[in-house]
């Protein structure tokens, strides 16, 4: 069956910038051979993001949540170090367990860049 660990979080952003991360996890579509994953796998990880589907106020989110593979966990901290890198001031955090009790580990996205912790 193989390690799978479990990982949900969320991107703080401005409404115009939901479009610009729906765009950076579109070009993950054909990235499978980078992170040891057919192309099949990566567009069911992907189906893992979910974005505010109209405005409330004035912070606009969105959030991911699925169970994956390594090479899943890898692309989605790529995907996020590139929505860090378009849209500094977003702010987020994720949570990625080991489903096999190793440890945890927290991702928070601010100023730019991703820090795992």
């Amino acid at each position: 069956m193989g390690r799978y660990f479990n990982v949900r979080g969320f991107l703080d952003c401005d409404y115009p910038d939901l479009e610009v991360i729906r765009g950076v996890v579109a070009q993950y579509r054909s990235a499978g051979s980078r992170f040891r994953l057919p192309d099949d796998v990566v567009a069911l990880y992907l189906g893992g993001w979910l974005y505010q589907d109209r405005e409330i106020n004035w912070v606009a989110h969105a959030f991911f949540g699925a169970s994956m593979k390594s090479g899943g966990v890898d692309l989605l901290l790529d995907q996020l170090g590139r929505i860090a890198e378009l849209i500094p001031e977003s702010e987020g955090t994720f949570f990625v367990d080991d489903d096999e009790g190793g440890p945890s580990r927290r991702w928070d996205v601010s100023n730019g860049r991703v820090s795992i912790g």
